[in-house]
């Protein structure tokens, strides 16, 4: 039984890793533990960073959990432009992305409130001067915290739901000459389900706007479920679909970016080598929400394919976690006339993560 199980596994994974799909844009990841997995924790509910996925997960966790997560993000581009400037790579800093997670179940009742503060989308590039005819140096630099409580309910010993709201700010938005700072309004809910050896998870999160530098960010509303299963007290394994909705994205500067909703598919991996050992494996093939006539410079995305692992250890209340991934896309051309070439981008992210349990 577990040889046919384990041939299961391998077969999905293949599957998933020969999946076409379409979602990529601007946002990171905001855990440690999600990017050990490759995105893939919207059914995991174990790590406390996990709120900011599943807001509904909480409820099953007593006492009070504190996670900080600081993670960075490491983005490089290059474009073939077809004004004859040949091979050209734009300069990318690497962005440090700290969040913090924060829940507590009420003792006598069904009930768990929680609070996030994380860094879900970013982008930073500069082409020079040149790249593009016609076009000065243009510099594109965007990080957005969400600020995000939350209150989740036990509506049966097996299932919660839970419900957050979103503030947005911005810490930086350059695009161009345009430059500024806002916030704007969204939210979000999640369904959570679970057993000895299964859960599953459903969360839907917004679209909300941004007025910033002259212009607008406009950020995607997202769906996520996904389906955890434990082939044995070690071993787990979760399949999760992503669906972005890119068709309204705006980025000062650039206008509406002409994008649209694109999905992603990811598989996470996890095995307890001991109580206080665990180590993570993730692939996924996350798409791009563009075509030939939308690429922007702001945003050059194309479909990629990303494999990420992680460690966690765990010493008493306190439990660490380090993480990393690496995304690389193929080639993809653009029809757009103001950013004409043929565009390739990859990603490295990595962490390190503290939390503990009180």
């Amino acid at each position: 039984m577990l040889a046919l199980k384990t041939r299961l596994a391998l077969v999905a994974l293949g599957l998933l890793v020969a999946a076409q799909s379409h979602a990529a844009g601007f946002a990171v990841p905001t855990s440690v533990v999600g990017l050990s997995e490759a995105g893939a924790t919207v059914a995991d509910g174990g790590p406390v960073s996990s709120f900011a996925d599943n807001p509904a997960d909480m409820v099953f966790f007593p006492g009070t959990r504190v996670g900080l997560d600081i993670l960075a993000t490491h983005p490089a581009y290059k474009v073939d432009n077809s004004n004859g400037s040949g091979s050209i790579d734009a300069s990318s800093n690497m962005q440090i992305l700290p969040n913090l997670f924060v829940t507590h179940r009420f003792n006598d009742l069904p009930l768990a409130v929680g609070l996030g503060i994380t860094s879900p989308f970013n982008t930073n590039n500069t082409w020079p001067a040149g790249t593009f005819s016609g076009q000065p140096l243009l510099k594109n630099d965007l990080q957005i915290i969400d600020v995000n409580p939350g209150v989740a309910y036990l509506l049966f010993p097996n299932l919660s739901v839970g419900v957050g709201l979103d503030y947005y700010q911005t810490l930086s938005a350059t695009f161009g000459p345009n430059s500024g700072s806002g916030g704007g309004v969204g939210g979000n809910v999640g369904l959570f389900y679970t057993t000895e050896r299964f859960n599953a998870g459903l969360s839907y999160r917004s679209a909300a706007s941004i007025s910033s530098g002259g212009g607008s960010i406009d950020l995607p509303s997202r769906v996520q479920a996904g389906v955890r299963y434990r082939f044995t007290p070690r071993f787990a394994t979760e399949l999760d679909v992503d669906w972005n909705d890119w068709s309204n994205a705006q980025l000062p500067h650039y206008g509406s970016l002409g994008w649209k909703s694109a999905m992603a598919y990811r598989i996470g991996l996890s095995y307890h080598l001991n109580q206080d050992l665990e180590f993570r494996g993730g692939l996924a093939h996350v798409g791009s929400p563009t075509s030939g006539s939308s690429i922007q410079a702001a945003v050059p995305t194309a479909s990629s394919n990303l494999a990420s692992l992680g460690v966690g250890v765990g010493l008493g209340p306190w439990h660490y976690d380090l993480g990393a991934s690496y995304a690389i896309s193929g080639n993809t051309s653009s029809y757009n006339q103001t950013f004409p070439g043929t565009y390739k981008a990859s990603t490295l992210n990595f962490g390190a993560a503290i939390s503990r349990d009180f």
